[in-house]
């Protein structure tokens, strides 16, 4: 099975994480539209379940699969007694097709050396965007917000995110040598984003990389300190105007637009137009929950705002009160229960970020990144054995 397994892993990572998909639809340069690459994906899955009937289907986790219908569940209930309209129906839809391409991408996974697999497309897809960054920040081409990258992406604040999620699920597959320069390289196509949600992301990716031995030090604690001081400089560089002062001086200022400018602290950081909107939308959203704290106001009812809720957990604590808030993160406590160091790191990222966007449970790709952090906790998909984590402690430490 492995010479179908192989080229649809693959092809599904890198179709799904680079958003290529998305962008030939988006700018007319197709007319297959997105939805009709997820019914082939759904499809791919029900038929390797056929296929691997006369030698079994593969073995599964059951909390997750039980966690999966009790989502379905939910938002029929928060369904019912929401308006019950097209933005409604669209949204339940929707929560089907999420269900079912969390099921089928674990189906894909589930092939020999999947893992192996998956993280040789991240690596091209890294590779590539970071790339493409570079590119649309020197001459852009294709980020939707004027002075900041996100190539095929678009959306600079999904490019960063993504980017992270990638370099991560990536690194065991990188030699250990040129990790740091890898994950720099990286660092630099989120930098040009001006995303400040992915800056905080990678620095806590670095930190949590750090953490679980994957960088070369003689002893954890030095590997822990060092890398999150570095990170946390940066970060704190690029956002109060250190990092601006250097651009000037090598002449990348010139790049740079009103809203980067002030996102490098060149004037009012945190207090710019994003900033104040998604504040609102925040404050809007938990008054909607503190009004229904049980059972929420419904599904989709943050759909009709300009932006959304800006927020997974307020998200679905509006649409189904504490309930659907502990469905949501009651996925995230299985998770970190079944899956290893890297998968992890994974859920932290996955987490934090959930903290900026709304719809972290919707596109593809983040879905593929909760498939593999399933995947990481069935050994029987690694045929590569698993770079074990040796670190030397000082004396001190022992």
């Amino acid at each position: 099975m492995n010479h179908i397994y192989k080229p649809l892993i693959f092809f599904t990572v890198v179709l799904y994480c680079s958003y290529a998909y998305l962008y030939f639809f988006n700018n007319g340069l197709t007319g297959f539209k997105p939805l009709y690459w997820q019914f082939i994906t759904i499809g791919a899955g029900l038929s390797l379940i056929i296929l691997r009937l006369p030698s079994g289907i593969p073995n599964l986790p059951r909390n997750y699969f039980i966690w999966l219908c009790v989502f379905l569940g939910n938002s029929i209930f928060c369904f019912l007694y929401s308006g019950q309209g097209e933005i409604e129906v669209q949204a339940l839809t929707k929560s089907f097709e999420v269900v079912a391409l969390l099921f089928s991408f674990l189906i894909i996974f589930s092939g020999d050396d999947a893992i192996s697999t998956i993280r040789k497309a991240l690596v091209m897809v890294v590779l590539f965007s970071v790339v493409m960054n570079f590119i649309d920040f020197l001459t852009p081409m294709w980020s939707k917000v004027p002075g900041r990258a996100a190539g095929l992406y678009e959306n600079p604040t999904i490019a960063g995110k993504m980017l992270v999620l990638a370099m991560v699920a990536s690194i065991p597959l990188i030699p250990q040598k040129i990790r740091l320069i890898f994950c720099a390289f990286v660092g630099l196509g989120v930098f040009i984003t001006f995303s400040r949600g992915p800056w905080l992301l990678w620095g806590l990716a670095m930190a949590g990389l750090a953490s679980t031995g994957y960088f070369i030090f003689s002893a954890r604690i030095f590997s822990v300190t060092f890398v999150s001081l570095l990170s946390g400089f940066i970060i704190y560089s690029a956002l109060t105007g250190g990092i601006l002062d250097i651009m000037t001086a090598i002449g990348l200022d010139e790049y740079l637009t009103t809203g980067t400018y002030a996102r490098l602290g060149g004037g009012t950081a945190f207090t710019d137009y994003s900033t104040a909107t998604r504040a609102a939308v925040a404050a809007k959203a938990w008054s909607v929950f503190a009004e229904n704290p049980w059972f929420g106001a419904g599904l989709a009812v943050d759909q009709g705002w300009v932006t959304g809720s800006h927020n997974t957990y307020l998200r679905m604590a509006a649409e189904g009160g504490i309930i659907r808030l502990a469905i949501f993160i009651s996925l995230l406590v299985i998770l970190w229960k079944m899956t290893d160091n890297i998968g992890r790191v994974l859920i932290i990222v996955y987490s934090v970020s959930c903290l900026t966007s709304h719809d972290n449970l919707q596109q593809p790709a983040l879905l593929v990144i909760i498939s593999l952090i399933v995947t990481l906790s069935n050994p029987e998909n690694i045929a590569i054995k698993r770079e074990p984590v040796v670190l030397r402690e000082t004396a001190e430490e022992s």
